[in-house]
């Protein structure tokens, strides 16, 4: 963990300030961006942005700005800052998404041919990861909750086998998952350590954990080596701003930093910077209190919902079995089946009349975050919705899927890598079994790669990707959405 430096202050934004003084001082400018931070924008952008930001939209130029891929001066300030603030020894600014941080995860630590832990239900992220860095997944195969019908956490059981049964050089986990569940990273990463691997937590549903005792404890508070948060899911920074974390001592930083810099853009945005800067600084002299009441918030809206008829809201009650360790009780993970709406029905419902956008849905739930943006207001407006929306005249309850997906995972005749760099075409789905398939199939729900490039296509397989399209979910991954053709191995 990092030490407390006395020369930091968490009340200030260190990177914001310097952006504010460059602009003030409103240089003539004959470098980029075109625009020149005086270019009046087209009106509807204007209406869109509610002002014009761009004079804000600076960029580094001669050592004025300090840039994101060689910080020396206040940008590295911001970034420790956040390091001291999330309780880690170096935190890396990212504008690219959990995305770069997940590949980089990958990369940085895993090698070509090298093995990596990983859930089948990672984030298609960390399949780039693999992908990009030649490393072999093997994968904790899918343990479809009972009731919930997802993977909600990964079972230590299970990859204590995998570490006795391979050469591991990293564990990657997901944790917490979409729907708010953990898996118990603290023993996962002591029995990675023993090992002498590596313990890589994709926790971007989890940047606000540690700034609250009542919630689950960070994957950075957990001994985990490398923790990839997004700011703005659960913080408040704008869409893209995301940091990764490390602890050292078995990580190579500089390898971090060097991959990112090969990853991200050279042409960062000082807007997205400056949002995280701002952000740690609000979360770290407020956050505390922001989230009592988001705690307090969710502890009414999960007993109120469980009052309303045919509706449930999951929290403790799963906890103990199929991995799950804990659950982030900001997250509404609500049962509305019962109600005789599916998920996805409901979801349309909530967005068509009642003007609510929940995260997600799958065929049995609606998943609402409750965040420190959300007021007494805004959650009563959704359990008004909830019980209007309940006592609508609908259909039978909903049953579960009705063609289960497969019960293993398809044979890997080719790594991912050497699968995704090798000629392929376009076959017909229901000529395509025993070929070997090129691209990523992701149905959402449930959200698994059902294929990943390299794997033998089989019958459940089909079988089950034609039952999630018929259903009405969509696919991620293939070049043809409508899946009646699939890329294969020439």
């Amino acid at each position: 963990m990092t030490q407390t430096d006395k020369t930091l202050n968490q009340e200030e934004m260190p990177f914001l300030a310097s952006l504010l003084k460059e602009k003030q001082q409103r240089q003539t400018s004959f470098h980029m961006p075109g625009h020149k931070g005086t270019l009046a924008p087209h009106p509807m952008l204007l209406e869109y942005w509610g002002g014009d930001v761009q004079p804000a939209d600076l960029v580094e130029i001669i050592g004025i700005i300090d840039y994101l891929h060689a910080p020396k001066d206040k940008l590295l300030e911001a970034q420790k800052l956040a390091a001291q603030s999330h309780e880690v020894d170096q935190t890396f600014f990212l504008i690219n998404g959990s995305t770069v941080g997940n590949i980089t995860s990958i990369m940085g630590t895993a090698f070509d041919g090298e093995k990596v832990i990983m859930p089948r239900a990672s984030h298609r992220s960390v399949y780039g990861g693999v992908v990009l860095s030649g490393a072999i997944p093997v994968y904790v195969p899918p343990d479809y909750h009972p009731q919930v019908g997802f993977p909600l956490a990964t079972d230590t059981q299970v990859v204590a086998r995998l570490f006795q049964e391979h050469q591991i050089r990293a564990i990657h986990v997901t944790s917490p998952n979409y729907y708010g569940y953990l898996s118990d990273v603290q023993q996962l990463a002591e029995m990675a350590h023993a090992h002498g691997a590596m313990m890589l937590v994709d926790e971007a549903h989890g940047s606000h954990l540690a700034f609250h005792e009542a919630l689950p404890h960070s994957a950075t508070q957990l001994g985990a080596d490398v923790i990839v948060q997004s700011t703005h899911k659960t913080q408040g920074a704008l869409t893209q701003c995301s940091m990764l974390h490390l602890n050292h001592g078995r990580v190579n930083a500089a390898r971090i930093a060097q991959i990112l810099g090969l990853l991200q853009t050279s042409s960062p945005s000082s807007i997205l910077l400056a949002s995280l800067d701002a952000a740690r600084q609000f979360m770290a002299t407020q956050g505390r209190a922001l989230l009592e009441d988001v705690y307090q918030l969710s502890v009414m809206a999960r007993e109120a919902i469980r009052q309303i008829d045919g509706l449930w809201c999951y929290g403790e009650d799963l906890l103990g079995s199929h991995g799950v360790f804990n659950y982030d009780p900001t997250k509404l993970v609500i049962r509305v089946s019962d109600t005789g709406w599916n998920g996805f029905e409901f979801y349309q419902l909530l967005r068509k009349e009642y003007g609510i956008d929940g995260e997600f849905s799958d065929l049995k739930h609606v998943i609402c975050s409750l965040t420190i943006g959300d007021t007494e207001l805004s959650v009563m407006k959704l359990l008004n919705a909830l019980k209007s929306i309940s006592e609508k005249p609908s259909g039978k309850p909903v049953s579960d899927y009705e063609v289960p997906p497969p019960s293993t995972l398809p044979e890997m005749a080719l790594s991912p890598r050497e699968a995704y760099f090798i000629p392929s075409k376009p076959v017909r789905l229901d000529t395509a079994i025993g070929q070997i398939c090129a691209d990523n199939i992701i149905p959402y729900p449930p959200g698994i790669p059902l294929l990943v490039p390299g794997e033998v296509i089989n019958q459940d397989t089909v079988d089950y990707l034609r039952f999630i399209m018929r259903m009405g979910g969509g696919v991620v991954g293939p070049e043809d959405k409508s899946l009646e053709t699939i890329r294969v191995i020439t």
